[in-house]
């Protein structure tokens, strides 16, 4: 009897040391890039839906080993509300004023460290994940590196060479675990975003706006990384106060340790894409319920394109009615000529 006990006694202890081990190494390489792995708490409420996209499965945004993970739809404030990247007050910004007075005056106002959307990930990130799923995620210290990418083609007041810049960033990560992703991870092909419509994210159903940790150069020294709705990225002021209206959400992003998960559940497998429920260790096993449905994206407008045909159109029409007034004042002179030749 008392080696049954034993027995027993060993086995419940290999059961309990089995439970808190990482998933088996060729369980969690089933995990691919563009897959999505759910964890988190979903909040309705804020848009959140605890699924994550896989932008690379070996490796963090540093280069790190692990899992660079983007949230697959966008976020928003606990009470629904859009988010501001930093709250500035009413100042609006144009062409014409680009906001430079209020920027001398006060100076880092598009830095991601110290910002509203920073301190909105850190609580965002108490607030709707387990103290394993905390632990589990990398702390992450980053500088990114100036980067220009391409605008209108068409040089514009700030864009003088038809490109949209954005100055390099210092330790603009210092041990974040959720963070605000930048211009040049959301360009990069790597990552999969080849085109604009790959960048299209949405909130609760809709396609909008987010924002990105890439302050712009001085010529809008207001102005961050943001993504369009329609997915193209350009820039626009920390407090959303411009000439152009647009919704501003949150699509956080992470690197997750790929040796802290236990547990991978497939929820669903669509378009070679595959749906994950994700067990970290310490954690009971995850049980909560996520839509397993992936957002569908229409068609999506070439806003670069689209701004040419307008400008060479307005531009053709200009030329046109010039020529028409030309024309007609020619016309003036001649009738006038002949009159006074009489």
């Amino acid at each position: 009897m008392k080696l049954l006990k034993r027995f027993a006694a060993l086995l419940l202890a290999a059961a309990l040391v089995c439970a808190t081990l990482p998933a088996a190494a060729d369980e969690t390489e089933k995990i691919k890039a563009g897959d999505v792995v759910c964890f988190g708490t979903p909040d309705e409420k804020c848009g959140f839906d605890g699924k994550w996209l896989v932008l690379d499965e070996s490796h963090t945004n540093t280069g790190a080993d692990g899992l660079f993970l983007l949230s697959l739809n966008l976020i928003g404030g606990e009470d629904g509300s859009t988010l501001l990247f930093r709250d500035i007050g009413d100042v609006s910004v144009s062409f014409s004023d680009r906001g430079e007075a209020f920027a001398a005056e006060h100076p880092g106002a598009t830095d991601y460290r110290g910002s509203d959307i920073q301190a909105w990930c850190e609580t965002f990130l108490s607030a709707h994940f387990t103290e394993a799923e905390q632990a589990a995620l990398l702390a992450t210290e980053k500088s990114d590196d100036a980067i220009v990418i391409p605008g209108f083609s068409i040089p514009l007041p700030g864009a003088a060479n038809g490109t949209v810049d954005f100055d390099p960033a210092e330790n603009v990560l210092w041990g974040d675990k959720l963070f605000i992703p930048s211009v040049e991870e959301l360009t990069s092909e790597a990552y999969g975003f080849t085109d604009n419509r790959a960048r299209v994210a949405q909130y609760r159903g809709t396609d909008a706006g987010y924002w990105l940790r890439s302050p712009h150069i001085p010529t809008f020294p207001l102005d961050v990384g943001f993504v369009f709705p329609f997915g193209a990225v350009m820039d626009y002021p920390v407090n959303a106060k411009s000439m152009f209206d647009m919704t501003t959400y949150a699509r956080p992003a992470c690197n997750l340790d790929a040796a802290a998960i236990t547990g991978l559940e497939k929820l669903s497998e669509e378009n070679g894409v595959t749906v994950w429920r994700v067990t970290v260790r310490g954690d009971e096993p995850n049980t909560r319920s996520y839509d397993p449905s992936l957002p569908v994206i229409g068609e999506v407008m070439d806003l670069g394109t689209a701004f040419r045909t307008v400008v060479f159109v307005t531009l053709g029409v200009i030329v046109l009615l010039a020529a028409l007034i030309v024309f007609f004042i020619v016309q003036a002179v001649r009738k006038r000529r002949k009159k006074n030749t009489k």
